[in-house]
């Protein structure tokens, strides 16, 4: 059973995520209610005193036009200097606040969306595009970010202002002050019947972004393939119809924003048609004074911005919503391969398939029936067979990648699913098929996530017969490798792959087709350092080639997902017809085999 501690981190996990789907944006207040209540603390003092420059210009015009000693005036206009200046320290304030707010609510949403990417389950990413899952993690938590924070800013900044200058309007003149704004509401039945449609084509953008970032990611990732096939027109046309699309939709979402403004600009200059028509009368008259008149007009104005900026505020929260919905899908997606196990897995003592089936989700095929084997410590496991009879996907089963039925995968005697994710990980290390390498040094590829010192770095680089190599390079191990490893050869990359493997020093090692693009006599160098070296390791070695399996003493023929025969060289060559049919392909009559 889990520890209390454990329990308690696991159920305030699941509570915040919960927390975070229902209501994002109060999610976010209650994480930052600091930055969030200071910055409106701040914009409301702003707003207030903002309001009161315009009332006060028009005691200057009074004062001046009805001669008042002019002692008077600059004690009006200095009081007008200070609210200006005091205006622009709390509109720093509250912007710096804010910002804070917001960025940090981004930065604690991409942390998660990239932590659920490093836990889910391989499934995932092979119905997810690349772009896609970029676009999410950068475009649409901006968006996001621009909702909650300039969006409601934006808002509240409307509705403070409304609320100040709204009645210093009225005091001014009660009539007025609904005859000018008499247009204001019909605002939010336009808004209404627009932000629907907004909220639907910007989602539509946002699935059209991440089309587009996954054609310009796989064309950059494959431009070799395209330069030496010729077909960098056909590809850029490609580029070119996504991209048209996408400014398509983007106009779409332009049209539908444009309304805003024009529609606010109306309501309010037909306010400033009534004031000039209504309030001639009334300064002629005496009833209203030149100085209240500017005031007014300065005030109608001000009206302009709030009413554009609902306009606004809605659009940056309808984009916002649309990019959260496509958030909360991938943070509720639900890992096919959970990290439930509650034991440490301390030492390797046998791992066992017991009658495992397998088929890979979405193809309803099996890729793998009623596999039984056992390995033992110390021991090397040879599988052999054909493209697509089944190897690779008995290893990704053992790394964990995929989902099986519990009780046909043990180790050490348990359900794997028995055992953390993490310890399980420790103890056993995969050299996968493809080799990949990161955009960094040749000693940072090689040591990884690995605490091993500086001397075993070069102690495997040696064994994998890439030390001089290296060496000769102009910066040695510091050397930083291109994307993928993109300036070093095949093999290099291959061998690289394989030192990064053998220094975690695991109690198994799996070698998946390890040595494809490795020259037979570098491959066997390194097969033979491996026994010298690793008596005590448990290895499984996978390949089509037999060359590869010098080391096994234990070999299991694959053929279409089951086992067609197990058993040494010799027993091989009287049970499998696939060993058989491999054995007279690859060895000639005179070459002398080992295996």
């Amino acid at each position: 059973m889990p520890d209390p501690s454990t329990s308690q981190k696991i159920a305030l996990h699941l509570e915040e995520a919960k927390s975070l789907a229902q209501k994002p944006f109060r999610f976010y207040v209650k994480k930052n209610p600091r930055q969030f209540f200071l910055g409106i603390a701040s914009l409301l003092f702003t707003n207030g005193l903002d309001s009161l420059p315009p009332l006060l210009i028009g005691f200057v015009i009074d004062q001046v036009t009805e001669g008042e000693p002019m002692s008077k005036v600059f004690q009006t206009l200095g009081l007008l200097i200070i609210i200006s200046l005091l205006i622009s320290v709390f509109r720093y304030f509250w912007r710096i606040q804010w910002g804070q707010y917001s960025y940090g609510a981004a930065e604690d949403l991409k942390n998660k969306i990239f932590s659920k990417y490093l836990n889910l389950g391989q499934t995932f990413f092979q119905t997810n595009a690349v772009g896609k899952l970029m676009s999410l993690i950068n475009n649409d938590v901006n968006s996001f970010r621009m909702a909650i924070g300039p969006g409601v800013l934006i808002l509240l900044d409307a509705l403070f202002i409304s609320s100040f200058v709204v009645p210093l309007m009225i005091v001014l003149s009660p009539s007025l002050t609904w005859k000018t704004l008499i247009a204001l509401p019909l605002i939010p039945i336009i808004i209404s019947r627009i932000e629907k449609l907004i909220h639907e084509s910007y989602k539509e953008q946002q699935d059209q972004f991440s089309v587009l970032s996954t054609s310009s990611q796989e064309i950059l990732a494959g431009i070799r393939t395209i330069k030496s096939f010729a077909s960098e027109k056909d590809y850029e046309n490609k580029f070119n119809t996504e991209s048209k699309k996408y400014e398509n939709i983007c106009n779409q979402v332009a049209r539908l924003d444009a309304f805003f403004a024009p529609t606010m600009e109306i309501g309010v200059s037909i306010g400033c048609a009534i004031l000039l028509f209504m309030a001639g009368p009334e300064v002629i008259a005496g009833t209203l004074s030149i100085g209240a008149l500017f005031s007014f007009y300065q005030y109608i104005q001000k009206m302009i911005w709030p009413m554009t900026a609902i306009g606004i505020g809605v659009t940056f929260w309808q984009k916002g919503r649309a990019s959260m919905d496509r958030i909360l899908e991938v943070l509720s997606t639900e890992n096919d391969t959970p990290d439930e196990g509650r034991e440490e897995a301390q030492q390797f003592e046998s791992l066992e398939l017991k009658g495992l089936n397998f088929d890979y989700p979405g193809q309803g095929s099996f890729g793998l029936k009623n596999i039984d084997l056992t390995l033992k410590p110390g021991e090397v496991l040879g599988i052999l067979g054909k493209t697509g009879a089944g190897k690779s996907t008995i290893t990704d089963l053992i790394a964990g990648l995929y989902p099986v039925k519990k009780g046909s995968l043990l180790l050490n005697g348990q359900p794997l699913q028995n055992f953390k994710q993490s310890s399980l990980r420790n103890l056993i290390t995969y050299v996968p098929q493809e080799s990949f390498l990161f955009s960094d040094s040749i000693y940072n590829n090689t040591l990884l996530s690995s605490k091993a010192k500086e001397s075993h770095v070069h102690e495997n680089l040696e064994t994998v017969q890439l030390e001089k190599e290296i060496n000769n390079m102009p910066d040695k191990h510091k050397t930083v490798l291109g994307e993928k490893g993109i300036n070093i050869s095949g093999g290099q990359k291959q061998r690289l792959s394989l030192a990064r493997g053998l220094i975690r020093q695991s109690p198994v090692l799996i070698l998946d087709d390890s040595f494809s693009a490795i020259d037979a006599n570098t491959e066997k160098n390194i097969l033979s350092e491996l026994h010298e070296k690793k008596k005590n390791q448990s290895l499984i070695i996978i390949s089509h080639r037999l060359a590869s399996l010098n080391l096994a003493r234990r070999i299991i023929v694959l053929k279409d997902g089951e086992i067609e025969a197990v058993g040494t060289h010799d027993e091989l060559l009287l049970n499998s017809p696939t060993y058989n049919l491999v054995y007279k392909n690859q060895i000639s009559p005179t070459t002398e085999v080992t295996l």
